[in-house]
């Protein structure tokens, strides 16, 4: 028999890792954590390099939906917290499960090889582990992108990857490029705190205010789900809703969206279009190109900018994978579950989706599959083999993919409902087959 350091090795110890961790915890294996930083936490640290953390980030994601359900959040917490309570909240989860003392801080893999029926691992440190299976949670948020703009630049330039105050932008003509949910939140930033802010968006959006009805705008959206039978019908009353509190950004002056609101990952946001309104935040279409501190526009407008920033996304970094063995470029996108590689029975990813939901409950279901998968390989049940054949065709399951933009935004969006069900419905399939589980993880397979 293989001798390996621990049956799972889990790269990275952010919400992703502590989830697994949690979940292989409640399930009796063995694992270690490979954490590149000093601490749990990974984005949501308050500083270092792992962090993705300014001052005014809150939650955009009730703390209902985002809570683990059988852990839940300290009841004194806002519907949307602050970035420092959901990173205490974090520390609690992995707390509760002694996270810590299975983890390896301040290691980084540098390269992950198949190596005697499971994972090798070397170390930036000179050591390596090697491990009967490899489950990979370092995110999507790892390498920060910038795009190729023509010309050249003479002011400040900052990602929004080392944006942590607002300060940065007193006294400064600002221009914030990017309009997701982090370009939003700074471009607020910036009306207030700016001498002139501009925000430059490459399309139209749909904008959601994040309180609707007195409720916390995810929550409004679920409870009035039972009462529509058409999705298109219920997309329309809640766009008809946005428009009557004041999201149309057509009522703002900002160019309709080329997409439907079901489309695209939202954007939740209930000061932007406040702020364009009231003249602090100027709209800007895409950048045409840089002379020193003139921006020129796609409309021809030309303005004197100090500071960009750039809230332009980011990519993974799988670097430590030698192509030969998983080439991200191809795998990635077509993993079984957004998790489940093809190649590799002992490998798996999480946390490599988007969809509109908070962490906890997704964490945790996703979490227990990973648990139910392991423990079912480990048995070799019938069940596992069976599993072994579906996987090579991941794309006969639907998990919504289609509806969404053929965007690099977009690239690992699903449909929440339709991935939960079908995660719930392979788990029960493998824990019907595997080594008898723990109550709490066949229970909560059986009912989420």
């Amino acid at each position: 028999m293989e001798r390996f350091d621990h049956t799972v090795g889990i790269i990275g110890g952010g919400a992703s890792g502590i989830g697994v961790a949690k979940a292989l915890t409640e399930a009796g294996l063995d694992y270690e954590v490979l954490e590149a930083s000093s601490r749990l936490g990974g984005n949501w640290q308050p500083d270092g390099p792992a962090s993705k953390m300014y001052g005014s980030v809150h939650l955009i994601s009730s703390r209902r939906n985002t809570q683990f359900s059988d852990l839940p959040m300290p009841d004194g917490y806002p519907h949307y917290p602050r970035h420092s309570q959901m990173y205490a909240y974090l520390s609690s989860v992995a707390e509760h499960s002694n996270v810590a003392a299975h983890t390896r801080f301040n290691v980084r893999v540098v390269q992950a090889l198949p190596d005697g029926g499971g994972w090798l691992c070397r170390l930036d440190d000179g050591t390596q582990r090697r491990y009967a299976h490899l489950v990979v949670a370092n995110g999507l948020l790892r390498i920060p992108v910038l795009p190729a703009v023509e010309g050249h630049f003479d002011g400040e330039s900052v990602h929004s990857a080392a944006y942590k105050s607002a300060d940065l932008f007193r006294g400064k003509r600002v221009l914030v490029v990017g309009g997701g949910n982090s370009g939003c939140d700074i471009a607020v930033d910036a009306a207030l705190n700016a001498a002139q802010a501009f925000h430059s968006t490459r399309r139209g959006y749909h904008y959601m205010p994040k309180f609707v009805d007195g409720k916390p705008t995810q929550e409004w959206l679920m409870d009035i789900a039972p009462k529509f039978t058409d999705p298109a019908a219920y997309w329309d009353h809640v766009s008809a809703v946005f428009k009557l509190a004041g999201f149309d950004g057509t009522d703002f002056g900002l160019p309709a969206p080329d997409h439907r609101i079901d489309e695209a990952h939202p954007i939740m946001n209930s000061q932007v279009l406040y702020h364009i309104g009231h003249g602090d935040l100027a709209p800007k279409p895409d950048i045409r190109r840089l002379d020193g501190h003139i921006v020129e526009f796609t409309d021809g407008s030309r303005e004197e900018i100090d500071l960009i920033l750039w809230a332009t996304g980011f990519r993974t970094d799988l670097s430590f994978f030698d192509p030969a063995h998983f080439d991200a470029r191809t795998e990635l996108d077509r993993l079984f579950l957004r998790m489940v590689p093809q190649r590799h029975d002992n490998l798996l990813f999480v946390g490599y989706l988007n969809t509109p939901s908070g962490l906890g409950n997704l964490l945790n279901i996703t979490a227990r599959f990973v648990a139910a998968c392991l423990r079912a390989r480990i048995a070799g049940s019938d069940n596992w083999q069976h599993f072994l054949q579906i996987k090579q065709q991941p794309e006969r399951l639907d998990l919504g993919q289609a509806r969404f933009m053929a965007t690099d935004r977009h690239r690992f969006e699903v449909d929440l409902w339709k991935y939960i069900r079908a995660v719930n419905f392979v788990t029960g399939k493998l824990l019907s087959g595997a080594a008898p589980a723990t109550a709490s993880v066949r229970e909560e397979a059986v009912s989420a």
